[in-house]
């Protein structure tokens, strides 16, 4: 569906930049388990060398551990490397900074312009270049989901200032919000620990100065 308007296109981008992010953490996330697995592969082939050197173990078996612990560093490295996870994850971070400048624009204007249309046009190029379509559509519908969580625990924010105003006690409102985020809702749960009434208090009191 073509975006037209400023709203849809922010909102687009916002979405679009978030996948990103979303799959930059998660190539980075399984890289950081093989090379956790290195390190720990290495540390345990030095401390047993040096455990064969000082009781002189010269059965054939032991003398082959490490050969094998080494075999098994050096196929994990040729493994990432394979899998490009450096490469990968610089051009998701390249398409990330291109389209958090376009949403940047696209934010401080005050129509859709052709040039605000052909730097969009290029971020939504680089996010289908960037990750393979089943890819994208999961990490899509990840960062849509945890955008419309957010809309969601503002608006709640929101309507207790407004209750607040209207005189009713934060107690109240706190009990009625905690039994709410128990029972469940249509997406994620908005609020995964029960809210305090220092919490809203202190929201209230910078809704207060500001």
């Amino acid at each position: 569906m073509e975006k037209l308007t400023l709203v849809k296109i922010r909102a687009h981008l916002k979405a679009s930049r978030d996948s990103l992010s979303l799959a930059h953490e998660s190539l980075k996330t399984e890289c950081d388990q093989y090379n956790k697995l290195i390190i720990f592969i290495s540390l345990a082939s030095s401390l047993f060398e040096s455990a064969k050197m000082t009781l002189q173990w010269d059965e054939p078996a032991i003398t082959l551990l490490p050969i094998f612990l080494s075999s098994i560093v050096a196929g994990i490295s040729s493994y990432i490397k394979f899998k490009c996870y450096s490469e990968r994850q610089e051009v998701l971070i390249q398409s990330s900074v291109i389209l958090t400048a376009t949403l940047g624009r696209a934010r401080n204007a005050t129509d859709v312009s052709e040039e605000l249309l052909k730097e969009y046009h290029t971020g939504l190029e680089l996010l289908e270049t960037s990750l393979y379509p089943d890819v994208r559509k999961r990490f899509l519908k990840q960062s849509q989901k945890n955008l419309v969580s957010i809309l969601d625990s503002e608006q709640k924010y929101f309507d207790v200032v407004n209750l607040s105003k209207q005189g009713v006690p934060i107690k109240d409102v706190v009990a009625d919000m905690n039994s709410d985020s128990s029972t469940g809702s249509s997406t994620d749960d908005i609020i995964s620990e029960p809210i305090t009434t220092q919490d809203l208090e202190q929201g209230l009191g910078e809704e207060k100065n500001e």
